[in-house]
């Protein structure tokens, strides 16, 4: 297996084990709601924090979403997209000795700062569990593989492109509209993707439609012409009339007598012939005397002839279809998710839209007493689409958020969930807001 190495990967790793773990100090006056409620806030690093969290949380935690520095270097903005902050050149030079981190490369501190956290994630997420993590085209190639050696390459899922129409950088020669979500498995054997369809399938798509239909009739390298043997009382779409034998020779199935049907059945047996996808369902179907069976997703399947001579398959859709893509398209922008928040009082430029996180906990995470970590919090919007989706469908999914700017963290995430928790006043729920300490 592929791995990266950079300046200063060993030291980082060899810090996860002399680490003191740090307490976790309930801050009164900034919690919210219900004394009972579960959610989380939590001010301090995040490392230390994820540490903390390992007693009560390892192996329990369902969904991370994590939107990180992409490390463009900007420092114009509320949030530092670099990792040359202060803090954090001041742990990586406690990691490395003093002096070090001056020497490291832009991309190896981030790749520094990168490693351990994915480490801890790992060891607190439910084997199946997944983690989402948003980044752009800087640090993909690199997050990528840091992200398969610390899951494995056996567990990527998926890499999904977000449209961002509405953060174009027009002093840019090549107008980037883009960005990446880099999805993992803690075991993908075990993954359970949620119901949704993508929001660029439209109202009149076929898979809005209650049924699926598909010919079984396939020519290719991979079906090879063979005989299919349809018995007396096979259903059919024609109530009543003879299929007459086809003349064009490029026309399937082949039969060489007519197709005779009485009251939407066959009325004699008849050998077509052609290739044939999902065959053994179809000798399933007639060994069940044409009542429905059940396929591998659990969809009652049934077969029938078309007024052509044609073989159908027809499945019921399930009452919750499903259609993930990987492109994602009419997810709002950085700039409309920043207008709402300022809305409610809230300043932050460059939030991620509620639309896009809400829809990747329902297609990546169905539980509905799911356990979400939001390990870079900013804003609060995991915390929100949490919330939002459990007053939607009753859920009780709990988030945990983690902020290390005191300034956001009072100013921005704990004010926005308040704002979002007194708006659905839901009895029992509430957050507590959390300091991080050391023991």
């Amino acid at each position: 297996m592929a791995t990266l190495e950079w300046e200063g990967k060993h030291a980082v790793t060899a810090c996860l084990e002399r680490m003191r773990a740090g307490v976790l100090q309930v801050d009164p006056h900034l919690c919210r709601g219900a004394a009972e409620g579960r959610d989380m806030i939590i001010l301090g690093d995040n490392l230390a924090a994820l540490d903390a969290l390992m007693p009560d949380h390892a192996g329990r935690v369902d969904m991370v979403l994590i939107d990180p520095p992409y490390n463009t270097g900007r420092r114009d903005w509320l949030y530092d997209d670099s990792a040359s902050t202060p803090a954090a050149l001041h742990w990586l030079e406690a990691v490395l000795g003093p002096g070090q981190a001056g020497r490291l490369s832009r991309q190896d501190r981030w790749l520094c700062l990168m490693y351990p956290r994915l480490l801890q994630l790992r060891q607190l997420m439910a084997e199946n569990g997944v983690i989402a993590c948003c980044i752009d085209d800087r640090e993909y190639p690199r997050l990528r593989l840091l992200m398969e050696e610390v899951f494995g390459p056996a567990n990527f899922l998926a890499t999904f492109v977000w449209v961002n129409t509405g953060n174009i950088d027009n002093h840019s020669r090549i107008k980037t509209n883009h960005e990446y979500v880099v999805v993992f498995a803690r075991d993908a054997r075990r993954f359970v993707p949620g119901r949704v369809l993508a929001p660029q399938v439209g109202a009149r798509s076929k898979l809005r439609r209650p049924v699926i239909r598909n010919t079984i009739i396939k020519n290719g390298p991979r079906n090879p012409v063979s005989d299919l043997v349809l018995p007396v009382g096979f259903p059919a779409r024609v109530e009543d009339g003879a299929i007459p034998v086809p003349t064009d020779p490029g026309f399937w199935p082949r039969f060489d007598v007519p197709i005779v049907i009485r009251d939407g059945r066959l009325a004699q047996a008849v050998t077509l012939r052609s290739g044939w996808s999902s065959r053994r369902q179809c000798a399933a179907f007639i060994a069940a005397g044409f009542d429905d069976i059940i396929d591998r997703q659990g969809l009652k399947t049934r077969f029938y002839l078309t007024s052509s001579g044609a073989v159908f398959m027809e499945k019921d859709r399930l009452a919750q279809p499903s259609h993930i893509l990987t492109v994602l398209e009419g997810m709002g922008t950085v700039q409309q998710a920043a207008t709402e928040l300022a809305q409610c009082g809230v300043r932050f430029d460059y939030p991620k839209p509620l639309s896009l996180v809400t829809y990747l906990l329902r297609a990546l995470c169905p539980d509905p007493a799911a356990v979400v970590l939001d390990a870079f919090g900013g804003s609060g919007t995991t915390g929100q689409a949490v919330m939002d989706l459990n007053a939607e469908d009753g859920g009780t999914r709990r988030f945990i958020v983690m902020e290390m700017d005191e300034h956001i963290a009072t100013t921005v995430t704990q004010p926005r969930l308040a704002h979002v928790l007194a708006r659905h006043a839901r009895p029992g729920t509430g957050f507590r807001f959390c300091r991080l300490g050391m023991s």
